[in-house]
């Protein structure tokens, strides 16, 4: 009964959203957001320690809290804009431009797949807006809701832009390579804590675990390994950055330097746009100290 209320007061919310203007609805959701970073000292406390791991002593208190406030608006907006995306579809044309175009065509001419390299910068929800535009087949590794009525929604609402989600469960890896060996897209988000299973590499200057998917995945399909980005240039228009395909080395070390190198060129565009990274989760964490 507690997923089925929580279902209903988020459709409830949806609903309400779509009846005032995107820019109204922006703003609310905002002003939400800084309610949420006063009250939420834990996830507040994340964010700011990240920053410190993140800039050290080059960015003031204030510089770190300003950014890390405008980080939680960014969550909030992200939310917002994938509960809205039907919308968006309207008028995608005029809210989206597209830098890196050549470097999309050159990945789909080699025809074997290209992984787009993601993260929780800017819009991350709206990544998907290249392959609607192209009508080029694309899905996205996605962690399934605890609450099944939510997850069917959100579902539902990344496949209005025609995404394929794929649950990350033990039939994402089959499933993966099944859309790389047909020359599709599939959308991987490497900007989370990878536990145990993730490689240790820089990020930021600090080790931490991150996933080498991608990596392994070029390595056994030659897929080409694509980063993407949306940045929002103001509440409801967008950049969608497309960067060059980022080699494999011919090499022992392939794994740990092609998953340094992806976390090298993200990092690169956080430091360009820190305040639309989500700082408030733990990506750094103790090493566990190796067996003796």
């Amino acid at each position: 009964m507690g997923y089925v209320l929580q279902f209903y007061i988020v459709q409830a919310l949806v609903i309400g959203l779509r009846l005032v203007p995107f820019a109204l609805s922006g703003w609310l959701v905002t002003r939400a957001a800084d309610l949420y970073f006063v009250c939420s000292p834990k996830r507040r406390n994340i964010a700011l320690a990240n920053l410190t791991i993140a800039y050290g002593h080059t960015r003031s208190a204030e510089q770190k809290r300003t950014i890390a406030r405008r980080s939680f608006e960014n969550q909030a907006l992200s939310i917002l804009e994938l509960l809205v995306v039907t919308h968006m579809k309207r008028n995608a044309a005029r809210r989206f431009s597209i830098t890196g175009q050549q470097h999309f065509d050159e990945a789909v001419a080699r025809g074997h797949g290209v992984v787009f390299v993601a993260s929780h910068l800017g819009s991350w929800e709206y990544i998907g807006f290249p392959g609607y535009l192209a009508h080029f087949p694309h899905a996205v590794i996605v962690k399934t809701l605890k609450n099944p009525h939510l997850d069917r929604m959100i579902d539902a609402l990344r496949r209005a832009t025609d995404t394929v989600p794929i649950p990350k469960d033990a039939s994402a890896l089959r499933r993966t390579l099944a859309e790389l060996r047909q020359n599709h897209g599939v959308a991987i988000v490497i900007d989370q804590w990878a536990g145990s299973a993730g490689l240790w590499v820089e990020f930021f200057g600090q080790a931490t675990s991150t996933t080498s998917l991608p990596a392994r995945l070029a390595n056994k399909t030659g897929c080409a390994l694509i980063p993407i980005y949306c940045i929002r240039t103001a509440i409801g228009h967008y950049e969608i950055h497309m960067l060059p395909a980022v080699p494999l080395p011919r090499d022992p070390a392939w794994e740990i330097r092609t998953t340094q190198r992806l976390n090298d060129v993200l990092e690169s565009q956080i430091r360009a746009y820190p305040e639309q990274w989500s700082w408030g989760h733990r990506r750094w964490r103790p090493q566990p100290l190796a067996a003796e």
